[in-house]
């Protein structure tokens, strides 16, 4: 499965990064000369770093927890779990200003029933940009899950129109990521115009990247993981998990690719596998038993936007999926699934540049950061 998944991904970031794309574009009438491999070509990237950007945004986000017992390699029929934190559906503010960019959620609508319950969420982002790099530092928070296999175990007769969940409160999952994104193409593609919009790409091109990835995720519950009914298919120590904690880091390889239709619409697709490492921490009740080891495994990303980016005004929707695996032992599968889409729509301000502000971008840190 492992070898499909990297032939797949080197064939994807091969044609991502050789295939030409036939659009019609026009020329601008500037452009860097080859010798100057600093120099942004404005034919293809246009920045606006003295503009203040500011987006409002609605996003849907949920996290997945999956988990099963395995024998010789296959699924145990019966043992699966799929805990799901409720999506909720936020209204947030992003503010974006040269490299710097802010977003976090004023408003937020829980999307549960009395059936699955109702999660509590927190969410922070920090990022920062440059035309080669993309720094993103994210603070996430979920409280309450249910088990959205729990028809699975749990037979009781129930009205057709009613559907019961095992629901647990309080379960909590709090993970903090930081991820380095850099491009190999600085002159001729921006990542940010797809995802910050704090520059607009005016003609198709992509880049080859490389991604470091730093993250702690700490998931823990009251009770164990495993539902009563499901522990015969988990040994006498595994099953009473009620916590892990998970400490990883990962420099990981992939593509990335914009097409640009008249200058102003575009669809931006990234892809990103490779191996990352564990430090793992797993709790078992009520032996308080604690098993910590290092774990190599593999890690893949995948992002999507599709938006409108004209001088002004843009609007951007952009889908990302982050999957990961924690197994603790050859017979047990623990993996989890984040993903999210987003509705952006923002507006570019003309400001002058702060005294501070301006300082800075005249010291070598700076020159250096772009």
């Amino acid at each position: 499965m492992v070898k499909k998944f990297f032939q797949a991904l080197t064939i994807g970031l091969l044609l991502m990064a050789n295939c030409p794309l036939a659009f019609s574009q026009h020329s601008g009438n500037v452009t860097a000369t080859r010798s100057d491999t600093s120099r942004v070509d404005t034919n293809y990237v246009k920045s606006y770093k003295d503009k203040l950007i500011l987006g409002l945004y609605y996003s849907e986000r949920r996290f997945l927890i999956n988990m099963s017992a395995q024998d010789s390699g296959h699924t145990v029929p019966g043992s699966t779990i799929s805990y799901i934190a409720n999506s909720n559906h936020i209204t947030g503010i992003s503010l974006h200003y040269d490299i710097i960019g802010l977003a976090f959620g004023f408003r937020s609508v829980p999307s549960g029933n009395l059936s699955t319950g109702n999660t509590k969420y927190l969410d922070f982002e920090l990022n920062l940009n440059s035309q080669r790099w993309r720094l993103e530092n994210s603070f996430r928070n979920y409280k309450g899950f249910y088990d959205n296999d729990t028809s699975l175990y749990f037979k009781k007769a129930l009205p057709d129109t009613l559907k019961y969940f095992l629901q647990v409160p309080s379960m909590n999952l709090r993970v903090i990521k930081s991820k380095f994104i850099y491009s190999f193409n600085k002159r001729k593609f921006s990542l940010g115009a797809a995802y910050s919009n704090i520059n607009r790409q005016l003609k198709s091109k992509g880049s080859w990247l490389i991604i470091a990835n730093f993250y702690s995720l700490n998931l823990h519950a009251d009770t164990s993981f495993v539902p009563r009914p499901l522990r015969t298919h988990y040994d006498t120590i595994w099953d009473g998990l009620n916590r892990m904690n998970i400490f990883a880091g990962s420099a990981i390889f992939g593509g990335t690719y914009t097409v640009v239709m008249w200058k102003r619409f575009y669809v931006n697709f990234l892809l990103t596998g490779g191996f990352e490492t564990q430090y793992r921490d797993f709790y078992t009740q009520p032996e308080n038993k604690m098993q910590s080891y290092w774990r190599t495994t593999t890690a893949a990303d995948f992002r999507l936007a599709i938006g409108f980016n004209s001088k002004r005004f843009y609007i951007r929707n952009t889908s990302t999926f982050d999957i990961n695996n924690y197994d603790p032992t050859k017979d047990i599968k623990i993996g989890t699934v984040y993903y999210a889409f987003s509705f952006d729509v923002g507006y570019r301000f003309n400001v002058k540049t702060p005294k501070p502000y301006k300082k800075f971008q005249g010291t070598k840190l700076y020159d250096l950061l772009n």
